[in-house]
């Protein structure tokens, strides 16, 4: 199962050969996410026997105040549920904003603790903010709310191989954007995501020094990125033979027109930290 941007998936035996799209979102449009909304960066996670599909919903037709006291687009996430995991996704509760209305927030992930609680986790973006924060809040058991409020598990302050030089002085990029929650064969639990070196886009990611414990951090971003070459959007996700692949998205001019292409690369995950091992090969 592959979902895209729309609230679309495609269906596939084989990984090469896909069908679709098709719509597989019913979300209540009395709710604050509307009738048209912009839908980006999806993730469906399987959990306590239904399935939930989590992500970006913009509203183009309302603005919020930021902190800086400039309009932005209401921008947030919230999760979606359906018994199947084609759908129809439903709106769990039509009043809930489930983050704070004023806060920029996208790209939202889900995280179990080893209490069995669970958690979006998601970014507070640097556009709004000067300094991207990813975040953590706590859901309600049906995950259709928050309980108590979200806090900050590292911001893109701390990535010291993002930015660019300018007059000599290297400056941080303030993007941090598409966390990835994932765990080592050594329990060791980490979060991939992107931001930029310069212009180009290139995925990093961060250990807690905690183990399965450590949604409190403390969170160590890596010096030096994972993968370069203009690549964003990382996630992983296991084969039909048990092999680990991190799936990315690469933009590329084809045509002459700007596209994103998925690529896929084998990992190793035996130990503390993961590494990858090459292009995925079918």
């Amino acid at each position: 199962y592959m979902v895209g941007d729309g609230g679309f998936m495609w269906l596939s035996n084989d990984l090469r050969n896909w069908v679709g799209p098709y719509d597989v979102l019913q979300q209540d449009t009395t709710s604050w996410i509307g009738a048209s909304p912009v839908i980006t960066s999806p993730e469906i996670h399987r959990y306590g026997g239904k399935y939930y599909y989590m992500a970006t919903f913009e509203r183009p037709d309302v603005v919020v105040e930021g902190a800086d006291e400039k309009p932005f687009v209401r921008r947030s996430c919230v999760a979606l549920v359906a018994d199947d995991i084609k759908g129809p996704y439903r709106t769990i509760d039509r009043n809930s904003k489930l983050l704070v209305e004023s806060e920029m927030a996208a790209h939202p992930t889900f995280g179990i603790d080893y209490l069995g609680a669970s958690y979006m986790i998601y970014t507070h973006q640097g556009e709004q903010n000067g300094d991207g924060t990813v975040q953590i809040v706590r859901f309600s058991d049906d995950l259709g709310r928050r309980v108590g409020e979200a806090y900050i598990m590292f911001s893109a302050v701390k990535n010291l191989w993002s930015g660019s030089v300018v007059d000599g002085e290297r400056r941080f990029s303030p993007v941090m954007e598409a966390p990835f929650l994932f765990f080592t064969d050594e329990r060791e639990m980490g979060i991939l995501f992107t931001s930029y070196i310069g212009s180009e886009k290139a995925i990093g990611v961060a250990y807690t020094q905690t183990g399965e414990y450590g949604y409190n951090g403390p969170w160590i971003v890596e010096q030096q990125p994972l993968l370069t070459g203009n690549v964003g959007s990382a996630s992983i996700f296991t084969d039909y033979d048990g092999t680990k692949v991190l799936a990315v998205s690469k933009d590329t001019v084809i045509c002459g027109v700007e596209k994103s292409v998925p690529q896929l690369y084998k990992l190793d995950m035996q130990f503390d930290k993961l590494k990858i091992e090459g292009h995925y090969k079918f």
